[in-house]
């Protein structure tokens, strides 16, 4: 086997990353992902951090039910317009249910989807592409909209860092155990 010098070509968000000092994000990444009765029309449901694999969690996710086929057209939708290509999905089984083994999206690559007991139940992994694996915080669809909207908050800002759980308690967030 010959090994020598690699190139990789990188795109403009690679560039980017390489680029950032590590301050604050200059813009905000946000995907609405359907609307919850009594927020507003087209909140958020869905954001991203802008340097994404930095910090322990790349985004937060505020499905509006457990039902896992039900919830994914619109978060692969809203990551694709956020520039994301989404492959494969990694979700805890215990806590999701009606769980597809694979999706078949309109416009792009269809997601293979896997379910481990293993994984934390308020965290989804998303792949695909060349970017990034990405780690999303699942906010309980059951959430009240004020905590919700704060953790979706504190993600575009890239101030998810910390467990699942210890995060969601912080802010104010309680669930049922799992």
């Amino acid at each position: 086997m010959m090994t020598g010098p690699m190139t990789v070509l990188l795109d403009q968000a690679d560039s980017s990353r390489m680029d950032d000092d590590g301050g604050a994000p200059t813009r905000l990444r946000t995907a609405a992902v359907g609307a919850r009765p009594g927020l507003a029309a087209g909140s958020g449901r869905l954001s991203l951090a802008v340097a994404l694999g930095r910090k322990s969690f790349d985004g937060a996710w505020w499905p509006q039910s457990w039902r896992l086929a039900s919830e994914l057209p619109a978060l692969v939708a809203a990551l694709s317009d956020a520039g994301e290509t989404v492959g494969r999905m990694s979700v805890n089984g215990d806590i999701w249910t009606d769980i597809p083994r694979r999706f078949t999206t309109a416009t792009g690559p269809s997601v293979r989807v896997s379910w481990f007991r293993t994984l934390d139940p308020h965290t989804v992994t998303l792949s695909g592409g060349y970017g990034p694996r990405l780690v999303l915080l699942v906010i309980p669809p059951q959430t009240a909209p004020e905590p919700a909207q704060e953790v979706l908050r504190m993600a575009a800002d890239g101030r998810l860092v910390g467990p699942a759980g210890q995060i969601l308690r912080t802010a104010g967030i309680t669930f049922p155990p799992e």
